[in-house]
């Protein structure tokens, strides 16, 4: 009965980590080029799509066959195989190897290295317990069937995603959001929320002393003395929209500005020159003769879009862009500063 249970619990967090991964394999890739520079292994940096879809394709598939409790034996030693290593994978990232988000659950649910490490060890032996109570026997055809169809599903959502958009959104940047005002809301909240604090210290006791920056009355106390000045830390994370700045030739930031023009605008977005094939430019080039208010914003060389298109792009950083839109040609639609819409520039 609780070998039974402890199957079904990993493999609904096996499915539930899958999918997210499945929905969103660039946004995966991600994670996994983060890894894989953590661990100077930049050589395989060029694989790391690749990887994405193999492990989230794996994880879908591991889960479901431990839901259905088929081939049991060979899935309760890959399940113990793969929570052995995301532990010690997430140790090493919590401590020497640190990467911030460890991105088990995608952009869904995130958490930290110590809070991913904390799960695994409620996990691993839950893996290690099934494993050793599992039946020893042959695949049977329904074992097969039930891991070919698993097999299927997964790779099926992960090649839909990569070539139209992610079947959910998880991002920031999703259909609906209101640009504008996120981006306003969050440079407001971040400006505010980083303040200068004077710290003095006890001459008697030597305990520090906080003190607001304007604060007058410390400096003209004799029983303490002044330390430093000190600025609030505050995670990027908590604002991520703050971190959407487009800039113009002149690199002078002009965001709040183009956002707000009150009427529907169109963005091409380019983040890699190389996917700018002859097909691919020519609906670029159209989509920019034929369509009014259309913008092009970019990641890469700025003078090679102009000899390209004949136009002058925004600039936008490149992980904000690939955040904003996983196409890496791609077309977002503003309406009255709102995402209405985002799409392959071959979808158009």
């Amino acid at each position: 009965m609780l070998r039974s249970l402890f199957r079904r619990i990993l493999g609904l967090v096996f499915i539930f980590s899958g999918f997210v991964k499945c929905v969103d394999p660039v946004g995966t890739s991600v994670f996994v080029e983060k890894y894989l520079a953590t661990y100077h292994l930049e050589e395989f940096l060029p694989l790391a799509l690749g990887l994405a879809v193999a492990l989230a394709a794996v994880e879908l598939m591991l889960g479901l066959m431990l839901l259905c409790g088929v081939a049991q034996r060979v899935t309760a030693v890959a399940t113990t195989i793969f929570m052995s290593l995301f532990t010690v994978v997430t140790l090493l990232s919590a401590t020497v190897l640190p990467i911030g988000d460890c991105g088990c659950f995608g952009d869904a649910v995130r958490l930290s290295p110590w809070q991913t490490f904390a799960k695994n060890l409620v996990l691993l032996p839950m893996a290690i317990y099934v494993w050793w109570g599992s039946e020893r026997r042959g695949l049977r055809g329904r074992d097969t069937l039930v891991a070919s169809l698993s097999l299927v599903v997964a790779l099926g959502i992960n090649l839909y995603s990569l070539r139209y958009q992610p079947i959910i959104d998880f991002m920031p940047y999703r259909v609906g959001v209101n640009l504008w005002e996120a981006v306003s809301h969050d440079r407001l909240a971040l400006d505010s929320s980083e303040q200068t604090h004077l710290v003095f210290r006890s001459i008697a006791t030597g305990e520090e002393l906080i003190f607001a920056s304007d604060d007058v009355e410390c400096w003209q106390r004799e029983d303490i003395e002044f330390v430093e000045s000190r600025q609030d830390v505050v995670s990027s994370s908590s604002f991520p929209f703050a971190e959407f700045v487009l800039t113009n030739a002149e690199g002078e930031d002009c965001t709040l500005s183009f956002l707000e023009q009150n009427r529907d605008i169109t963005l091409i977005t380019i983040y890699d020159l190389e996917s700018l094939t002859s097909l691919r430019l020519r609906a670029v080039r159209e989509l920019l003769h034929d369509t009014e208010n259309v913008a092009v914003i970019t990641s890469v060389d700025r003078d090679r879009i102009v000899e390209l298109l004949g136009v002058e792009p925004y600039s936008l950083d490149a992980m904000t862009l690939r955040t904003l839109i996983r196409s890496r040609i791609g077309v977002v639609v503003l309406s009255d500063g709102a995402i209405s819409r985002k799409c392959d520039i071959r979808d158009i």
